[in-house]
């Protein structure tokens, strides 16, 4: 019985002693693949990638007054607009395909060209990717494949916390890069502000729509009650003064109606008067000095590791194929 476990740790001890007598192999694979990953590395085109933070107007205000983040948002509860003014709906409409061809439209006046040609143009591929074109049957369109490099190229991070939005723009020119952020931020706060416009003036037409029809129940319910006390003045009955009432009841609830619809279209009309859909930059486009792109220390970290168990499964799985015929 004492044996068993004597037994399992010499073969764990004759398992790491295994893999130590050939640290020879351990020491070529490490160098065959470091000298992969650095000839992956060098096909792989260097990429840069430039930030633009961005916070609504508001909620940036809200904070700087002391405001925690639970307040910012009670306070946006009465606005018209705060289905929009979230982060989340600002990461959805950055990473959509419809604004990559949106951005695919921008001017990239240091190539004196849109980014769709720049990219068309421009962009390099690494070799593998190169031969991998070349020998298979791409089904996708021209279009479709600069569109995939764009939405690919453009990245958003929300911070719910701090109600924050960062918009990253990766490219092969650290320059474009840069462009191409400070224009994410244009067109985003460009696509949201005509979209609140649009929906501020439709708010406002049927805002007053209700305010006419409140109107109109309130004056005619007005009426009623006022052609009825002119013609019951005499009579003191039970019925009487129960429709009375009832007609009272009636205009006081028009009349509530109709005030509680006209703040509503005065409200309405003052979004649209002075309506501002605007961000606070938290943090500005800059153009990036160092690439972000490849990451070497990842590669070769990781190439050491694959050669690391890939060896020392070849070593165990030989020493146990050779102990098996061996016992055979």
């Amino acid at each position: 019985m004492t044996d068993s476990p004597r037994h399992t740790s010499d073969n764990e001890w004759s398992a790491w002693d295994e893999c130590k007598s050939h640290w020879r192999v351990y020491l070529i694979g490490w160098v065959v693949s470091f000298s992969l990953a650095i000839i992956v590395c060098a096909g792989i085109p260097k990429t840069y990638s430039s930030q633009v933070k961005i916070a609504d107007e508001h909620y940036e205000t809200d904070l700087l007054l002391g405001l925690n983040n639970i307040a910012a948002w009670a306070k946006t509860g009465i606005s018209d607009h705060k289905g929009l003014r979230m982060p989340e709906v600002y990461y959805r409409l950055v990473t959509s395909p419809s604004f990559a061809e949106e951005m695919s439209r921008v001017n990239v006046s240091c190539y004196h060209t849109d980014y769709y040609h720049y990219i068309l143009n421009h962009h390099q591929l690494s070799w593998w990717e190169r031969i991998g074109r070349g020998l298979s049957k791409d089904t996708l369109s021209e279009k479709e494949r600069v569109l995939a490099v764009i939405h690919d190229n453009i990245r958003s991070k929300v911070s719910s916390k701090y109600g924050t939005t960062t918009m990253q723009v990766t490219d092969q020119d650290p320059l474009v890069a840069a462009m191409l952020a400070d224009s994410v931020r244009v067109h985003l706060q460009r696509h949201l502000a005509d979209y609140s416009r649009r929906r501020a003036v439709r708010d406002l037409v049927t805002s007053a729509n209700k305010m006419e029809r409140a109107r109109q129940d309130y004056e005619k319910a007005r009426d009623a009650y006022a052609s009825y006390r002119d013609t019951h003045n005499d009579l003191t009955s039970v019925r009487a003064s129960s429709v009375e009432d009832h007609l009272l009841s009636e205009y006081e609830k028009a009349f509530n109606t109709y005030t509680k619809e006209q703040e509503q279209y005065i409200r309405a009309k003052a979004l649209v008067d002075k309506f501002s859909f605007k961000f606070v930059v938290l943090k500005n486009a800059t153009v990036p000095l160092d690439p972000s792109g490849p990451q070497v220390i990842g590669y070769v970290s990781s190439f050491l590791f694959l050669a690391t168990v890939f060896i020392s499964w070849l070593i165990l799985g030989l020493r146990t194929y050779k102990d098996y015929h061996l016992k055979g």
